[in-house]
């Protein structure tokens, strides 16, 4: 549920749900699909949230991937681990795990953006614990694991018990006696575990000091600071409204143990600015709780690029490679020599469109053709018309994204333009389909085909990002979601449609618009001449598999790229988008094939494109951000 889906449509209805409902909905949901066999791919391809290896820290004998991790009070039963660890985090912390395990009562507060937890916290058991971490060996990043103890028993055997591979614990504050044997039993384990110490946002460091400074001296490796206070009556208030409480508990617990003792902290972090606050407060790693409740599963994302902006802005000595090292080159080339065909296959559809070798293959021509059905050259204008503006618009595409995009290190616009260039390529062997081999398709197609290649083998180069991410969500950023859902379905609607015409083009070739068009049949066409409806359907075939080109093109800048001022990317989709429609629905009206239904989906996707961006325009072109 990236964020574009999830303030769009499904915040609104989980929230009229119940909260442990809505929870265990969402988590079940998005944990059961991490389970599939394509599940995981699924998770990582819409969200794109994998971290900067930029951002990698190392604590603890332990590699973060980042700072930026998730606080154990979103999923007590460990039921979405593996989905949770693929929204761009560097850890988890989970549980509490007690003996025999409790249910959460938790109340969500919406107006205070906050959660009540009941007097008795979640927690889950030792056995189903065990459970779900012998299934979470695939987890790129590492656990913290929180224990709930009652008693020196059950603390003894919940440390004793857990996994070898469990190398971080997190406890509630214990006493001196306490907690010399838990690090005895920790220190007992090869590799020994690290025990770190959970203090709450509301507890009194003054009053426990003497133990802070005794669990040093026994060898605790650092401590928490759980973003949670006391309500009343009774239970404790997680979210929003113990920010402040928390950056005060990281400043006063900094200055007593030092700065080289790792700190963790969560506390209402809401906004990236939220996060940075307790960086600079002195946390070494943060825990997103609430924030994905309340602002979505793509703050972890947000908060990393904003980590990302200070870190690739440090001094490099490195240096810079050559022009011809660079996928942003190759893959310009490539694009600017899509753009060259299809303005030259434009120019010979809207006037010859039948070529030499295509006489040649029919055996007749161009008079002999028109003889045949007097519409028939104007159908096949209108396919090829609109194939050329498709190759067009798509080569634009790829030349704004190699030039500020790749060109810059973005990644996002290195995949997009390779996995919509190698579809298209794949296309042509559509060819099977109908048997007809168009020898100047194949040229072109082989000799683009090298400059794709070259660029694959070719670097992508370091991302340096030109304009600071936002530290807080406006107004803008709000409605740029909506124009982002739009434009997601935009371009899955765009390999819906070339999917269906590829299909149609290699089996049936014709609808029953294009027949009434003709006012013809396919039998009377292919009595007439044999090799007229494989001609045909090579155009029809074509034509779907660069729709197929050209809805990853759309699709994945949509899904991946959307940046505060990325005004580029905002006039590339317009004038690509508006080119490609505009040849598709003037050629329509140009041969006088006006059936309502063939066009409906033309003006529709047009339509879905121009809100979109309109709606994500001041997001996109603008600058300026309103803090909120």
């Amino acid at each position: 549920m990236p964020d574009w889906f999830y303030r769009t449509v499904s915040q609104p209805i989980l929230f009229r749900l119940p909260a442990r409902r809505a929870r265990d909905f969402a988590l079940g949901f998005i944990g059961g699909l991490a389970r599939l066999p394509l599940g995981p791919f699924l998770i990582d391809f819409l969200g794109h949230m994998r971290a900067d290896p930029r951002l990698r820290r190392s604590l603890l004998d332990t590699d973060f991937p980042s700072a930026v991790g998730l606080g154990p009070w979103l999923d007590t039963r460990m039921v979405a681990t593996e989905a949770l660890s693929r929204f761009g985090v560097g850890f988890i912390e989970v549980g509490p795990v007690s003996l025999e395990g409790h249910a959460l009562n938790v109340k969500r507060l919406v107006d205070q953006e906050a959660l009540l937890v009941g007097p008795e916290a979640g927690s889950i058991s030792l056995a189903e614990c065990k459970r779900r971490l012998s299934k979470a060996d695939g987890l790129k990043v590492p656990l913290i694991v929180r224990l709930d103890h009652s008693s020196d028993e059950a603390i003894q055997r919940l440390i004793h018990e857990l996994p070898a591979s469990v190398r971080l614990v997190s406890l509630t504050t214990l006493s001196v006696e306490q907690l010399d044997a838990v690090l005895k039993t920790a220190q007992s384990f090869s590799p020994p575990r690290h025990i770190l110490l959970c203090i709450n946002a509301d507890q009194d460091l003054d009053a426990i000091a003497p133990v802070i400074g005794a669990a040093l001296h026994q060898g605790v490796a650092g401590f928490v600071v759980d973003g949670s206070v006391k309500a009343e009556p009774n239970g404790r208030l997680i979210g929003l409204p113990v920010r402040e409480r928390a950056l005060q508990q990281v400043r006063k617990l900094r200055q007593l143990v030092g700065e080289r003792v790792p700190i963790i902290s969560s506390g209402g972090i809401h906004e990236p600015g939220h996060a940075l606050e307790l960086l600079s407060a002195g946390a070494d790693l943060i825990q997103v709780d609430t924030g994905l409740i309340y602002t979505g599963p793509g703050l972890p994302k947000r908060i990393n690029d904003c980590l990302l902006y200070d870190a690739a802005h440090q001094p490099s000595s490195a240096a810079s490679p050559r022009i011809a090292e660079l996928t942003w080159f190759w893959t310009t080339l490539m694009g600017a020599g899509m753009m060259i065909g299809g303005v030259l296959a434009l120019a010979i559809a809207a006037t010859k469109v039948v070529l030499p070798y295509d006489e040649a293959y029919l055996g007749i021509s161009v008079t002999q053709l028109t003889a045949i059905n007097s519409r028939l050259l104007a159908f096949m204008a209108h396919d090829r018309v609109t194939l050329a503006g498709s190759m067009v618009a798509i080569g634009l595409l790829y030349v704004v994204l190699s030039l500020f995009g790749i060109r810059r290190g973005l990644h996002w616009a290195r995949q997009a333009v390779l996995v919509s260039a190698f579809t298209g390529f794949a296309s042509f062997f559509l060819f099977l389909g109908f048997g007809y081999l168009d020898t100047f398709h194949a040229f072109v197609t082989a000799a683009l085909l090298q400059l794709l290649l070259l660029g694959v083998h070719a670097r992508l180069g370091v991302y340096t990002p030109a304009t600071r991410p936002d530290l807080r969500g406006d107004r803008a950023w709000r409605l740029s979601l909506w124009g982002q859902l739009l434009l997601v379905f935009h371009g899955f609607a765009l390999l819906a449609a070339g999917a269906v015409i590829s299909l149609i083009g290699v089996t049936q070739v014709f609808v029953h618009e294009d027949l009434m068009f003709m006012e013809t049949t396919a039998a009377t066409l292919a009595a007439a001449n044999p090799r007229l409806v494989p001609l045909v359907a090579h155009d029809r075939a074509t034509l779907g598999g660069m729709l197929l080109a050209g809805g990853w093109v759309f699709l994945l800048p949509a899904l991946w790229g959307y940046r505060r001022a990325s005004s580029w990317l905002w006039w590339a989709l317009l004038i690509a988008g508006s080119m490609a429609y505009a040849a598709g629905i003037v050629v329509h009206y140009a041969v006088g094939y006006l059936s309502f239904k063939h066009l409906l989906p033309a003006f529709g996707g047009y339509g879905l494109l121009l809100v979109g961006l309109l709606l994500s325009y001041r997001f996109l072109c603008r600058r300026d951000s309103e803090s909120v």
